[in-house]
């Protein structure tokens, strides 16, 4: 974990977290139709692919917060950094080939041309963005996690009952919103905050008995950001999975190879390993 001064540790799950809520608004659809067809790997040689830079892969990232990155993007370290890099390679792009470029979520959904060849910044694939923007093969499906105060009168809830009665939050137009709302209908008070990370600060301070968000997320957020909390499990899936992708420019001519370096990943375990690695959820178990 990184060390942090004490202000910072204060101010970093608010603002962090917030970034990270933004990800995941708009349609919860998960077609991507805005992917491209694979391509050979003789069609995607580091030397022939057109990037922005002539032999160089240009990242769009935001803020760096775990899990998806563990210091600056630059390390290789969190989920998505390392993703990054072993995409890069796959593309035949050394690390030292590989430029970061600091955006926002809004540039990096908007139709305008972008700063960068791709972007990661746990952005779910969905059929409103893909008429916008390309995206790559899926590389995670996310589940919504239930995370409650180590002190908090629900500190031993171990099924979606235990939780009757309970105020919980969630992101507001969100999928964490949907999920609750499926999983305890009116046994519980859902109440929405505009940031994942103003939910977080009011289960830490009590005003809330647990708080609903993205799991991998929430297993950073409980371990780094708010270690008075923890994980409790996974809310049953509404509709179709959450899926994120890469973002690409609308018809950029990078997709296919980008889709076909992700799919390889998956193929051979790679993405396995950096799920396990980085976002540590694995053995969280849906709640029921």
């Amino acid at each position: 974990m990184r060390s942090r001064p004490a202000l910072a540790a204060a101010l970093a799950p608010v603002v962090l977290l917030g970034l990270a809520a933004c990800s995941a608004d708009g349609d919860d659809g998960t077609d991507d139709a805005g992917t491209t067809a694979s391509a050979s790997p003789t069609e995607c040689a580091a030397g022939d692919l057109p990037t922005l830079t002539d032999g160089t892969l240009t990242v769009g990232a935001g803020e760096p917060y775990e899990p998806w990155y563990v210091g600056e993007p630059t390390s290789g370290e969190g989920f998505e950094s390392a993703l990054v890099y072993a995409v890069a390679q796959e593309l035949g792009y050394a690390a030292e080939d590989v430029a970061w470029e600091t955006v926002t979520f809004e540039q990096i959904i908007s139709p305008a041309i972008k700063p960068f060849d791709l972007a990661a910044y746990q952005t779910t694939i969905t059929d409103e963005r893909s008429e916008a923007v390309d995206f790559s093969s899926p590389y995670l499906t996310s589940r919504q996690g239930v995370i409650v105060a180590d002190e908090g009168d629900y500190a031993d809830a171990a099924s979606l009952a235990d939780l009757d009665g309970a105020t919980i939050g969630v992101t507001a137009a969100q999928t964490s919103l949907d999920a609750a709302e499926s999983a305890w209908g009116d046994a519980v008070e859902v109440t929405p905050f505009n940031a994942a990370g103003d939910g977080m600060t009011a289960l830490s301070s009590g005003t809330i008995d647990a708080m609903v968000m993205d799991v991998d997320q929430g297993v950073a957020a409980s371990t780094v950001y708010f270690p008075d909390t923890h994980v409790i499990g996974t809310l049953p899936p509404v509709g179709e999975p959450e899926q994120l992708g890469l973002v690409l420019d609308k018809d950029s001519a990078l997709t296919a190879c980008v889709s076909a370096a992700v799919d390889a990943l998956e193929a051979d375990g790679t993405l396995d390993e950096l799920r396990t690695q980085w976002l540590k959820s694995d053995d969280i178990a849906e709640l029921s």
